[in-house]
């Protein structure tokens, strides 16, 4: 799609995704004249609340009574980390998120999900944000 734009001698403003290498699209753009501004809007900090997700994952592996929802594929990364035991996860973790509901925010945070043998329970329709 960019190939039929003219953007030789423009400068177009592109909004970078936290943790994603955008480097092919970058040079892409400049390859075809344009300037590119970039834009992080948000950066994921991977310390935050770091207590409140452990506290989240062992509250489930206490039983049945909650449900996941995922917002980032950077909170799926995290979560995946300790339910991996980098933050020493009860032995039963990984089963109790598999048994939990799991509600994703759209198809980016349902492929995260995906890649790391979780599945979407709950999401918006048509795969798109509401």
């Amino acid at each position: 799609m960019l190939a039929q734009i003219g953007l030789k001698g423009h400068r177009l403003g592109l909004q970078l995704y936290p943790e994603k290498d955008h480097s092919g699209l970058i040079r892409a753009i400049k390859a075809m004249g344009a300037e590119v501004d970039t834009v992080l809007p948000y950066v994921y900090d991977a310390q935050a609340a770091e207590a409140n997700i452990i506290t989240a994952i062992e509250e489930m592996a206490q039983g049945p009574s909650m449900r996941s929802r995922c917002t980032s594929s950077g909170q799926v990364r995290r979560s995946d980390r300790y339910r991996a035991g980098a933050w020493g996860a009860p032995p039963n973790c990984t089963q109790a998120w598999s048994a939990q509901p799991i509600a994703s925010v759209g198809p980016v945070v349902s492929d995260e999900l995906q890649s790391h043998g979780l599945r979407t329970d709950i999401y918006p329709a048509n795969d798109a944000f509401s």
